[in-house]
């Protein structure tokens, strides 16, 4: 029995790495606040669509919320991980993923009716739309893609990043919108969220999913703000156009998030050959039947005779 006064001194060390931790925090914070803040309303689906609720619901509050994530990666020192993909890139034809978002974010603008609102809406509105890309990608596809990818492959890296954001986005039942619209939203963040992870990659910056964002909130709010808000009737054909290019849409989802999958697992396939390698035995024991020092040391099994 090993002497108790001579014996190393074990430190139980914490499981999770702390930048997980820490990856992880804003967005648990951020979650926590806006249930404790978040008051049923009876005008959700018009929240961005006048100027004073651009100003009060989308404006002053996003810029509370980036500004405080602001100071927070400036004090971790993280602007550099959380920004730019030094070192991770993709193949150049996964650029169609986003590319395809951008095609249908810019299908939406013909369907706003410009001269409804003030000029003064849409450069408000432009601000706001800013502002909320800027902090939710900062958010999710800055600190907690950075966070995680700190213990965990590239794939779940991508996955719980997308995940998460789609999750978000339940916070929506609280501030008033009905269940089955919030959860299609949940489902269409998680595959905008992959579209927007690709676009990360392929540009190495979190530049582009910022504007990606910022465009596809605009063309939503300003055509419900300018037209949808009124009868089907009122539309005549462009509803159809509309339900087209939502099934465009949709697929183009689907692409982003296979193309995705195929980012991501290029980047885990080193990992994934190290641990099929890992347990295969030098070719000296199949020769010899003994196994060589090398497996001896990593504690591989002899081969039978």
């Amino acid at each position: 029995m090993p002497d108790t006064e001579t014996a190393p001194i074990r430190r139980r060390r914490w499981p999770v790495p702390a930048s997980l931790l820490i990856g992880l925090a804003p967005i648990v914070v951020f979650a926590a606040v806006s249930a404790v803040r978040s008051r049923p309303s009876d005008d959700y689906a018009g929240v961005g669509t006048t100027i004073d609720s651009v100003v009060h619901r989308l404006i002053l509050p996003e810029l509370i919320a980036a500004g405080a994530l602001a100071l927070i990666v400036t004090g971790l020192g993280w602007w550099r991980i959380v920004t730019v993909d030094q070192r991770r890139g993709a193949p150049a034809w996964t650029i169609l993923a986003p590319g395809l978002i951008v095609v249908a974010a810019l299908g939406r603008l013909p369907f706003v009716e410009w001269g409804v609102r003030p000029l003064r809406y849409y450069l408000l509105l432009g601000v706001a739309v800013l502002l909320v890309g800027v902090f939710e990608e900062l958010l999710t596809r800055g600190v907690l893609l950075a966070g995680l990818r700190a213990r965990l492959p590239e794939f779940w890296v991508w996955l719980l990043s997308s995940v998460l954001f789609g999750l978000l986005h339940l916070l929506n039942i609280l501030a008033g919108a009905a269940v089955g619209t919030t959860i299609v939203q949940v489902v269409f963040a998680a595959s905008f969220g992959s579209a927007l992870y690709v676009a990360r990659r392929t540009s190495r910056s979190i530049v582009l999913p910022v504007l990606m964002h910022a465009l596809w909130d605009f063309g939503a709010i300003a055509v419900v703000a300018t037209g949808l808000g009124g009868s089907v009737t009122d539309f005549d054909g462009s509803v159809v156009a509309l339900g087209l290019l939502g099934l465009a849409t949709i697929a183009f989802l689907v692409f982003g998030v296979v193309t995705a999958v195929l980012v991501s697992r290029r980047d885990d396939r080193p990992r994934r050959l190290a641990r099929r390698w890992r347990d295969v035995p030098a070719r000296h024991e199949f020769e010899t039947g003994r196994p060589s020092r090398a497996s001896e040391d990593v504690g591989l099994d002899r081969p039978s005779a």
